[in-house]
């Protein structure tokens, strides 16, 4: 079993999923919005047995889920993961039929990151065990490398990768800086 812990504000409630389920999709089928924070997991366990609030710093959130604010990818909302120490650049868009790396700036600098104002949960797990998780199902995994201009539409450019590839992207930060230098901008 893996465990997680909900702020219910007043109190902790622990969580237990089963294994062979994924934190992300349970967490998206039970929430309409939330943010995981990631915490060591000394202090998991402390909160796991908390009666009282504990006084957390804001930050480390390694996951974000809520309605979506438009059509783009790129748009507040979705199921989005980023390296809370800021290690590794960028997003991890997570999709129903692909995973997009974009290396511009982490989910929780995003404009509109009210979005992701619902229930707080927190976790011991990383960005890269989190997104291996989400690796199991078969998608797409893609690469954005800006926009070009085709006409007078934007049209967003990506490139395909492999499930080893997009784990480099996770792990690597030079992979990230490489994307980021290259990414067009109109």
């Amino acid at each position: 079993m893996k465990e997680i812990v909900k702020d219910n504000i007043i109190n902790y409630e622990l969580i237990k999923i089963r294994q062979n389920t994924p934190v992300l999709e349970y967490l998206k089928r039970k929430n309409f919005s939330f943010t995981l924070k990631q915490v060591p997991p000394e202090t998991l366990e402390q909160l796991k047995i908390s009666d009282n609030p504990i006084d957390m710093e804001y930050g480390n959130l390694v996951a974000g889920y809520g309605p979506r604010k438009g059509n783009s990818f790129r748009s507040s909302g979705g199921l989005k993961i980023s390296d809370p120490n800021k290690s590794i650049n960028g997003s991890f868009i997570i999709e129903d039929t692909r995973i997009i790396y974009c290396a511009l700036q982490p989910f929780y600098e995003e404009r509109d990151t009210i979005v992701y104002d619902g229930t707080v949960f927190y976790t011991s797990m990383s960005m890269l065990e989190l997104l291996k998780e989400e690796l199991n199902k078969r998608r797409q995994y893609l690469i954005y490398m800006g926009q070009k201009l085709n006409g007078y539409v934007l049209e967003d450019q990506f490139v395909e990768v492999s499930k080893s590839e997009l784990l480099e992207y996770a792990q690597t930060p030079k992979k990230g800086e490489h994307v980021l230098s290259k990414i067009r901008h109109y």
